[in-house]
Formats: structure tokens, C-alpha cells, sequence
């Protein structure tokens, strides 16, 4: 039980009661320290709760450690250091985190839009496919030996006995044809 004269100790005492696993000393240190550390703490960690949970840890870290706390010269120096180390933990484990969620988010936006580029291609692509099975014979063979077996223009002409200009006006014609379709969908 705390009485006038652990209340008026000064901190070296309260320290030796500690390492005499005094349960008062360790409230008494609590209750001199624990609104000044979380001002501290709570300077430099926006979150209230934050800074709450910070200093808490601080305490029961001190109150387990207890028994091994011999080297330290001043108590106050020891909770203040150990509320700077805590919160900057803090900051450097959120700033992490900020940056692994930042990644994640662009990740998933590429694969998004990757995902969605590719079923609009092939939307698009079906989109051609039934609009070459309705072309014309003629156009539709130029067209498909054009641009699904990427023959030039002289050779299209050749196959099909017809003129490079004629292969010309039919893949325009296929191509005008396919805007058609694709401003109405």
C-alpha cells in the first residue's frame, strides 16, 4: 500500500522498489509518468488511440522487465527513451504498411485494367468476326487474307486474279464498313 512517503520518493527509490517487485512503486511510476509520456507520444503519433496503446506498452514493458532493470541511471530518461523508440517504430512500421498498401492498390488497378482491356478485345474481336462473316465473298477474302494472313496487297491481287487496285477499294470498303459498326455499338 502507497503512503506520504512512497508518494514523495523520489524516482531512484521507486526504482529500487521496482526491482523489489513493488506492485505500489510500479503504480506510483504509472501514475507520475503516464499523462506525460502520452503527450509526448502523442506529439509525434497523430492517433490518440495510437499513442494510448504506445504508452501502455511502454508500462507493461517495464513491469515485466522489472526484475532485469539494474543499468538504468534515471527512470525518466529510460520510459521518455523508450516512448521515442516505440513511436518511431510506429511511424516507420506505418509508413511501410502505406507504402505496401499504395503497391497493392496500383497492382490491382493494373490488373483491373488489364483484365478490362482485354475482355474489351476480345469484344471487339468477336465483334469483327461476325461482322467478317457477313462481308461480301470477295471482300471478305480480301480482307481475311490481308489481315489474318497478312499478305500484301500484290499477292492478294495474285491469288485472287484481281487488281491492286481492286484489293485497295475492297480492304477500304471492309475498314469504312467496320467503323459503321463499331460508332453504332
Amino acid at each position: 500500500m502507497l503512503n506520504k512517503d512512497h508518494i514523495l520518493c523520489s524516482d531512484d527509490r521507486l526504482l529500487e522498489l521496482l526491482l523489489e517487485d513493488n506492485k505500489d512503486a510500479f503504480n506510483l511510476i504509472y501514475a507520475r509518468y503516464w499523462e506525460q509520456l502520452y503527450v509526448y507520444v502523442a506529439k509525434v503519433v497523430t492517433d490518440k488511440d495510437e499513442a494510448k496503446d504506445i504508452v501502455q506498452e511502454i508500462f507493461v514493458s517495464l513491469w515485466s522487465r522489472r526484475m532485469s532493470l539494474n543499468d538504468i541511471i534515471s527512470l525518466k530518461a529510460y520510459l521518455f527513451t523508450a516512448a521515442r523508440y516505440k513511436g518511431l517504430s510506429f511511424i516507420k512500421d506505418n509508413i511501410n504498411k502505406s507504402k505496401y498498401l499504395e503497391s497493392l492498390t496500383a497492382f490491382f488497378e493494373y490488373e483491373n485494367d488489364s483484365v478490362n482491356e482485354q475482355l474489351a478485345a476480345n469484344e471487339l474481336s468477336l465483334i469483327i468476326d461476325r461482322e467478317i462473316d457477313n462481308l461480301p465473298t470477295k471482300m471478305r477474302e480480301v480482307f481475311i487474307l490481308s489481315r489474318k494472313e497478312n499478305l500484301s496487297h500484290k499477292l492478294i491481287s495474285e491469288k485472287l486474279m484481281i487488281s491492286d487496285k481492286t484489293v485497295k477499294k475492297q480492304i477500304n470498303n471492309v475498314l469504312k464498313h467496320f467503323r459503321l459498326k463499331l460508332a453504332e455499338k
